[in-house]
């Protein structure tokens, strides 16, 4: 996370909006902000959303708080005031908005009797486009190109410190990482790509297939005229039947033999 340079994020005397920041609630913030006993964390507008998911989730903690001697210049005069300087701890989504341009200043959160000790405690720090203390100062963050790599001294830019690695963590997943290596599978070798065989000679191709289709046609040319050879044949042997059978006589026709003569005399042959 990125950790920033102190900056001012509150001066004593009137806000924008009317109300007051004294200056004893300046010093007893910064005498008694510790972040083992309450850590004010960043939020966007004063909203604390109920979810871990952005825009309304948590953007860093405050570390510290100092006090420091400043100038403002109200109504054309200088007037020496109080500042509250603060250094943080932020997260990518702050950087990101930040880079974008966008929540550029910051706005307290204020207990003035905290826990009942009588004294004022910072509870929360707002990221805001409208600050209502007077001479609060832009937050800036630095790009890194690389860990452990620090911007040039100018003022308010967070440097990107890399959290120092868990021992303990290391030592887990060495062991880890053994076991995995006994149970994990040998990895099978690739075969060689194969090269890609030549291109087949289209002439070839084409004069085989024009031949195929030749005999295929003249195959079927032959059984067409065969086949009306057939039917020829056929047509021929139905006429020749049909004549035979108009000349042949009817079953069930009797016809009677011509007389012989005798003059109608029937002899008897005694």
């Amino acid at each position: 996370m990125a950790k920033s340079k102190f900056f001012r994020i509150a001066v004593e005397g009137a806000t924008v909006d009317g109300r007051e920041i004294t200056r004893q609630w300046l010093e007893e913030m910064a005498a008694s902000y510790t972040p083992d006993t309450y850590t004010a964390r960043i939020n966007c507008e004063h909203i604390a959303g109920y979810s871990p998911d952005r825009p309304f989730n948590a953007y860093g903690s405050v570390l510290s708080l100092k006090t420091e001697a400043v100038s403002l210049k109200i109504d054309g005069k200088d007037q020496p005031r109080l500042g509250l300087f603060a250094e943080i701890e932020a997260n990518d989504q702050l950087v990101e908005i930040n880079k974008a341009g966008q929540k550029l200043f910051t706005s307290c959160e204020i207990h003035p009797n905290f826990a009942g000790t009588g004294k004022a405690y910072l509870v929360g720090l707002a990221v805001t486009d409208s600050p209502a203390s007077l001479g609060t100062e832009p937050l800036k963050f630095a790009a890194m190109s690389r860990p452990n790599l620090f911007t040039p001294a100018e003022e308010i830019e967070l440097a990107i410190e890399p959290s120092a690695p868990d021992p303990s963590a290391g030592a887990f997943a060495a062991v880890k990482d053994f076991f995995a290596s006994l149970t994990a599978k040998p990895q099978q070798q690739e075969p060689p790509a194969q090269p890609d065989p030549k291109p087949a000679n289209d002439n070839v191709a084409l004069a085989q297939l024009a031949e195929g289709m030749s005999r295929m046609t003249a195959a079927m040319e032959t059984s067409a005229t065969a086949t009306t050879a057939r039917v020829d044949k056929l047509a021929a042997d139905l006429g020749a039947l049909k004549a035979q059978l108009e000349k042949t006589e009817q079953p069930g026709n009797f016809t009677r033999p011509p007389a012989t003569g005798g003059g109608g005399t029937i002899q008897t042959d005694c």
